[in-house]
């Protein structure tokens, strides 16, 4: 027998599809998942999704069949992030560790959208991760090909305001996020000003509005959909932060050309937060008295004078960002934090605790400047796209808190620009991005293979 059990027979979703929508979503609450996490593939209420969404049916038989783990990783965050919003809305979400104050202006920001659509929001939450079937790497950009493609909105009597507002949201629904812990700059905006579809909400500045709006809620609810306590008041204001910004930088008055020219700008001053974020500020910032932006940035600036010292060279930070670093505003980091991280908090590997003895290790500069030289060197072949972005994935790097001797091989003269040298670079014109692949693979020595006595040895 099929895991999904037929339930009540829904009407036409053209008739009543909204209400439908509605009711079934604010029924799914934290409690209710508490009790079902465990049987949530055999739930009428994932029966009643797939009705809703009639694709559904056949793209989670295809995906349970490939990857059940992560179907259901998925689901439970999809489910996760459906009820974190529904406390949201009731204006009560004490799981959250929030005082009434913050979750009031989250709630305001739901209030807004709901008032233009209360469908827009749902119907994001349920559909924005379904692309992870077929791609997970780019799975932003796969769920907003599958809601067009296989026909998710279809008939639903929706506006095409909605829908619109619907497939970009879910399509750039990793940028706030990526842009708050570093990993991407604020030239990955660049890609909305060639978006076609896009132009139909940049030309209309209410709905530019809503965009970031409902980009920023969204942004908010998806941490909540993974770790219900894991925001605080401070990433909240950020987010609102970064939102007001975007909508100066997107005005009515400002055009395609006036737009890039400010995200460079506004790149350009981002690229002391995405080193601090690489020391995890991103979710620290606040959450004690001390953890400040001052305290992150004095660490920065003593990791770069032990970086001075070892390279022998004389610039100040911002000169050195100038003439170092001037290509990093156009990287946008995949899965990168793996590697940043650890290097921010000394690169130590295992655990690693934040305090006044914390050193930046000055091999994170050093690999920075190595990816900068690459880009550069790659921006003379013709090949090469210009004035874009570069997608810089980082692969073969082992877990943090696995036993390698990882971060004592990248200590080898050498040895950190021999990787990305060899790293691979493609260029894709459909897509209007570079790509350089940096494949640490055969670089390090899992030292958990051969027990304590070996770590102790290698590390001594």
């Amino acid at each position: 027998m099929d895991t999904y059990e037929k339930t009540e027979n829904m009407s036409d979703p053209k008739d009543g599809f909204r209400n439908q929508l509605l009711s079934f979503s604010h029924g799914i609450s934290l409690e209710w998942l508490s009790h079902n996490k465990e049987s949530i593939q055999s739930t009428p209420e994932l029966r009643r999704l797939i009705e809703l969404f009639p694709p559904l049916e056949e793209t989670f038989r295809n995906w349970r069949e490939s990857d059940q783990g992560e179907f259901l990783r998925t689901i439970i965050h999809t489910f996760q992030a459906q009820a974190a919003f529904n406390q949201v809305c009731a204006e009560s979400f004490p799981e959250s560790g929030l005082g009434e104050e913050v979750i009031k202006k989250v709630n305001d920001l739901a209030v807004s959208i709901s008032a233009f659509s209360p469908a827009v929001m749902p119907i994001i939450l349920w559909l924005h991760d379904i692309g992870r079937c077929e791609d997970k790497e780019k799975h932003t950009e796969k769920s907003a090909e599958m809601i067009s493609s296989l026909g998710f909105l279809n008939n639903k009597g929706l506006l095409k305001e909605e829908i619109i507002l619907i497939r970009k949201v879910v399509q750039y629904h990793l940028l706030i996020g990526t842009l708050y812990t570093g990993e991407s700059s604020y030239l990955s905006f660049y890609p909305l000003l060639k978006d076609e579809e896009f132009k139909f909400i940049l030309h209309n500045h209410s709905l530019i509005g809503r965009f970031l709006d409902s980009l920023t809620l969204f942004t908010i609810i998806d941490v909540w959909g993974y770790h219900i306590n894991d925001i605080s008041p401070t990433m909240i204001d950020n987010y609102f932060d970064i939102r007001k910004e975007m909508e100066g930088i997107f005005s009515a008055k400002n055009s395609a050309e006036e737009i890039k020219k400010r995200l460079k700008e506004r790149s350009r001053r981002h690229l002391d937060w995405r080193l601090m974020g690489y020391m995890m500020a991103f979710s620290k910032i606040g959450k004690k008295p001390h953890l400040t932006r001052g305290f992150y940035m004095d660490m920065i600036l003593n990791g770069y004078g032990k970086y001075k010292e070892r390279e022998q060279i004389s610039f100040k930070w911002d000169e050195f960002k100038d003439r170092c670093l001037n290509k990093i505003d156009q990287v946008q980091f995949k899965y990168g934090l793996g590697v940043l991280i650890p290097l921010s908090y000394g690169g130590i590997g295992e655990k690693m605790h934040l305090n006044e003895d914390t050193q930046v290790n000055p091999n994170l500069f050093q690999l920075l400047v190595c990816i900068n030289n690459r880009i550069q060197e790659e921006e003379g072949s013709q090949q090469c796209i210009p004035e874009t972005l570069w997608s810089v994935v980082f692969k073969g790097y082992p877990p943090w808190n696995r036993k390698t001797d990882f971060h004592q091989r990248l200590n080898e003269p050498g040895q950190i620009e021999e990787i990305v040298n060899r790293g691979q670079v493609t260029f894709d014109k459909k897509e209007g991005i570079n790509t350089l692949s940096i494949d640490y693979r055969n670089y390090w020595d899992d030292l958990s293979d051969y027990g304590e006595g070996a770590w102790g040895m290698e590390s001594s």
